[in-house]
């Protein structure tokens, strides 16, 4: 029997591979996984910028000033909102930009390393406060001056054509439309592009640029995969991806 597009993963999502949809009920199924006959691997994401179907996708980009937003009023131990001051120099975040996101606590004896996932937030300005909501309790209080947190977007949505400021997610099958979801490939034979001077089947390849380089033969640091063709600079190869999701 041979494999063919049938999928043996569970997923809520009702959307093909080669398809992109711009319905926001699909926000609540971001980074769910499709699972392939054929080992296959695909993640849901949304497409912060217009995307190339071969070209991989990062996560967006953190802002620098992500990791010292210091708490600015005292919040007790089963509280899900947490007040913070936004450190002089970010560059700020609309309204829920940093739903379905993730909070760290990460300074404050005992406190260092509590994690959570944020439900809203509002709109956050440099040098003017701002609050956090949590889909849960807090589990320590934290201490107005004392504690900082940080907090990264949630790493499917919005996502960017690859570079190197962001975890790589996988590749789309497809041309991406600015705002639509789709699913990014991370598992399996995939398509790619290479950018360097060339690959032979059978290198192992890392990404620059949202592009594969080789890594030669006998190096796996940093890999992604493995070609399975050979290719010239700037045309398209077939890699078995490896090193992602």
């Amino acid at each position: 029997m041979s494999l063919g597009n049938k999928v043996i993963g569970t997923t809520t999502v009702k959307l093909g591979i080669y398809e992109e949809d711009n319905d926001e009920h699909l926000a609540a199924a971001l980074g769910q996984v499709k699972e392939m006959e054929d080992g296959r691997k695909f993640r849901l994401c949304k497409a912060g910028e217009a995307l190339t179907a071969g070209i991989l996708v990062q996560a967006p980009a953190p802002d620098a000033k992500d990791d010292e937003l210091v708490v600015e009023s005292d919040a007790a131990a089963g509280d899900k909102e947490v007040t913070i001051t936004v450190t002089a120099g970010h560059g700020g975040y609309d309204k829920d930009a940093l739903a379905e996101g993730y909070m760290m606590v990460t300074k404050g004896a005992g406190d260092i390393g509590s994690f959570y996932k944020i439900k809203g937030n509002d709109a956050m300005v440099a040098e003017s406060t701002a609050t956090i909501t949590l889909y849960d309790e807090l589990n320590t209080a934290l201490a107005a001056t004392t504690n900082e947190v940080a907090v990264v977007l949630n790493p499917y949505k919005d996502v960017v054509t690859g570079s190197t400021t962001a975890p790589v997610l996988g590749v789309p099958n497809i041309a991406v439309t600015s705002g639509y979801y789709f699913w990014a490939q991370f598992a399996g034979c995939a398509p790619c592009t290479d950018s360097g001077s060339g690959v032979a089947a059978g290198d192992y390849v890392s990404h620059v640029g949202g592009d594969v380089v080789t890594q030669g033969k006998d190096s796996v640091d940093g890999t992604i995969g493995m070609a399975m063709n050979t290719a010239a600079a700037g045309e398209g190869v077939i890699v078995f991806l490896t090193g992602l999701g």
